[in-house]
C-alpha cells in the first residue's frame, strides 16, 4: 500500500516487539527481545514486505530491544534504508518523536519509520491523527500492542506533519499478520 498522491510524508510508528524482565544488574535500557518478541518480530517484517512498506529513513532508539526489533525487520531485505540511532527516544517523551518527523526536508524521503517505546509511541500516535481520532482509538481499543505498527499519511512536511492532520491509514497488531 503506497502513499497516496496527496501525501507528503507516510510515517510508520513501531513499538518494539515483546523483550523479558531485566535481570539483576542488568539495565532497562538493556534488555533483549525474549522469544515472543522474535516471533512478534518475524510477523512484522512478513507484513511490511507482503505490503511492500519499506521506509526510506528508520530512526531507531539506541536500546536493544529496538536495535533488535529493528534487525529482524529489515532481515527481510526489500529496501536499504539510510538509518539513524538516537537515545533521546529511550529518555525523551513523544515530542522527541514528532520532532523528528518534523526534521524530515529531503523530498525523496517519502516515507519514514520510528522503532521505539512506549508511551511515547502511542502519545506520538494521537498526536498525528489528533484532529480525526475516531479510527485510531477504536483501533487502539487493547492498547498499542508490542511489534504494533501504525501508519499515517501527512498532508504536509516540517510542523505541518505533525499538526493533527495526518490521515490514519491502520494500527496493526502481529497478531494480524
Amino acid at each position: 500500500m503506497s502513499p497516496t498522491p496527496s501525501t507528503a510524508l507516510r510515517v510508520f510508528l513501531v513499538r518494539h516487539a515483546h523483550s523479558g524482565w531485566a535481570t539483576p544488574g542488568m539495565r532497562d535500557f538493556d534488555r533483549p527481545l525474549d522469544e515472543r518478541g522474535r516471533e512478534e518480530g518475524v510477523r512484522l517484517s512478513a507484513t511490511l514486505a507482503v505490503n511492500a512498506y519499506q521506509p526510506d529513513l528508520v530512526f531507531c532508539s539506541n536500546a536493544r530491544r529496538c536495535a533488535e526489533t529493528l534487525e529482524i525487520l529489515l532481515a527481510r531485505g526489500g529496501g536499504a534504508p539510510v538509518i539513524e540511532r538516537s537515545d533521546a527516544l529511550y529518555a525523551a517523551g513523544h515530542e522527541a518523536y514528532l520532532a523528528l518527523i518534523a526534521s524530515v526536508a529531503d523530498e525523496a524521503v517519502r516515507s519514514i519509520m520510528i522503532v521505539g517505546h512506549n508511551p511515547m509511541i502511542e502519545d506520538s500516535a494521537g498526536a498525528l491523527v489528533h484532529s480525526d481520532p475516531a479510527a485510531y482509538q477504536q483501533a487502539l481499543d487493547g492498547g498499542f500492542p508490542t511489534a504494533g505498527l501504525f501508519i499515517a499519511d501527512c498532508r504536509q512536511r516540517g510542523a505541518g506533519a505533525i499538526d493533527g492532520s495526518a490521515r490514519f491509514v491502520a494500527l496493526l497488531s502481529p497478531v494480524d499478520a
